[in-house]
Order: C-alpha cells, then sequence, then structure tokens
C-alpha cells in the first residue's frame, strides 16, 4: 500500500509539473512545452493495453517457452550467484539494488522537471520516457506478481512453488523491471558506449536480487523482459517509429522432431 501511495503522489507531482510548466521555444522552433507529454500520457496508456491484449497469446507463450525449463536452473544458479557475491562486487552489488528500488520514481520525476527548463527537446523526450516507462512497467509487473503468487527464496521454498493470488510476490521481479525501464530509454535515445554501458547497473541491479536471496534467477529475466520491451515500445512510439510486434513465432518441424521457433527483434 505505501509502495502505491508513492508512485500516486509522485505521477500526481509530475502532472503538475506538466501543467505548470511554460513551453520554452526550441532552436528549430519546435514545441518543447508540456502540452505533448501530456497527449502521450493518455495515449500511450490506451496503446500499451493494446498492444499487450493483441500480443497476449504470443508473450505467454515465449515467456513459457524461456522461463519454464529455466526453473530447473534456478537453484543452482542461485547459490552460485550468492556464494560469488562477496568483497567489492558485494558493495557493487548493493549500490545497484538501489536502481529499482522505492527511491528511483521521485528522483526520475526530479530529473525530467529539470529537464523542462532547458531547450533540450531530445533529453526531455528520453527523461519522460523513462519516468513513464518505469511507471507502466512498474504497474505492470505489480500486477503480475499478484497473479503468480511466487514464493521467494528467502522464505524457505523451492523455486516451483506458486500460489496465485496469495500475496506472494517474487514473480517476476520488481526491481530489475524497474532498473531496465529506467535505462533503456536512454540508450535507446543516445545510443553509444557510454549509454551501453548503462545496462551494467541495471544488469547490477538483477544480480543483487539473487544475490540478496530476493528472487529466483528466472524472476529477473522476467523482470528484464518486461521492463526492456515495455521501455522500447514507448520509445518507438515517441520516436514516430512504431511497428508491429516483433515477437514471431513458428512451428518447425525436422528429422530430429518438432518443435517452436521463437524470434524476438531488439531493434
Amino acid at each position: 500500500m505505501r509502495i502505491l501511495v508513492a508512485r500516486l503522489v509522485s505521477i500526481s507531482f509530475a502532472v503538475l509539473l506538466l501543467n505548470v510548466s511554460s513551453t520554452v521555444p526550441a532552436a528549430d522552433g519546435q514545441d518543447v512545452g508540456a502540452s505533448r507529454f501530456i497527449q502521450w500520457a493518455y495515449q500511450d496508456a490506451g496503446a500499451f493495453v493494446t498492444q499487450i491484449g493483441r500480443n497476449a497469446p504470443a508473450i505467454g507463450v515465449a515467456g513459457a517457452t524461456v522461463i519454464v525449463p529455466s526453473t530447473d536452473l534456478d537453484d543452482p544458479l542461485l547459490r552460485r550467484i550468492q556464494a560469488g557475491s562477496r568483497g567489492p562486487i558485494h558493495s557493487y552489488l548493493r549500490v545497484t539494488n538501489e536502481l529499482g528500488g522505492p527511491k528511483a520514481l521521485p528522483a526520475l520525476t526530479g530529473v525530467f522537471a529539470f529537464t523542462l527548463v532547458t531547450n533540450d527537446r531530445k533529453l526531455q523526450d528520453a527523461a519522460f520516457t523513462s519516468l513513464q516507462s518505469l511507471i507502466f512497467a512498474g504497474s505492470l509487473s505489480s500486477g503480475l506478481k499478484y497473479v503468480f503468487g511466487r514464493y521467494r527464496p528467502e522464505s524457505g521454498s523451492d523455486a516451483y512453488r506458486f500460489d496465485s493470488f496469495s500475496g506472494h510476490s517474487s514473480f517476476p521481479s520488481g526491481h530489475t523491471t524497474a532498473a531496465f525501464a529506467i535505462v533503456t530509454p536512454w540508450v535507446l535515445y543516445y545510443p553509444g558506449a557510454a549509454t551501453y554501458g548503462l545496462f551494467a547497473i541495471s544488469t547490477g541491479t538483477a544480480v543483487a536480487r539473487i544475490a540478496f536471496d530476493k528472487h529466483w534467477p528466472t524472476d529477473v529475466l522476467a523482470g528484464a523482459a518486461l521492463g526492456f520491451l515495455t521501455a522500447r515500445f514507448l520509445t518507438r512510439r515517441h520516436q514516430g517509429s512504431v511497428a508491429g510486434s516483433r515477437i514471431n513465432l513458428s512451428p518447425t518441424i525436422g528429422a530430429t522432431g518438432t518443435g517452436i521457433s521463437l524470434n524476438v527483434d531488439l531493434r
């Protein structure tokens, strides 16, 4: 409940900033005021829900194809990662763990507010998309946690224990979802060696959740996919390059047997 209240307060603060911010003329004469952000806020919500509904079967099959077989590796990977989390690595993970925590939302709102006083349209768009991706992906992650009801490693249960609508919240990892949702727009708006390095931070968040016994490896895998794909979807909309589904499933038949081919375009 406290997390939900914090999100509502932060969203309300962001809307307030949008409404009181003045229009600043950019060098190219384009409007860099609040109007496009307000428009994106309600248009993207509808498009996001529609996109999920349209691709739900493909996403479900693709997720099950990857996650279900990987569950057998959850326990050995968890133990190996926890055993290797020592010294400087442990210190690094403690820092990166904060990227997906509750402080991320107000901090990101502040970053976006700062960009409103600049005349850099691209910077504003990247900051808004990062904030919006966090809200959208975080909301979806919270819903999935409630539906799946997976037990966390720290509970002492094995990796196969799910109890839908029970309040258990291991799958997917909310911290990892948030970390990848925050970072991805910056990488896509400013592609380059420096920004690609930001994924080392979000990956650190994912590893930290395993090392600190909060999540199974498949939890963070699902969270990373959820955060990345949500951010990519919103970034492409804002950049005006929305395309159809890039997740394609097709049956394969060969001499050795049959199966399913999964192709995901991450561009």
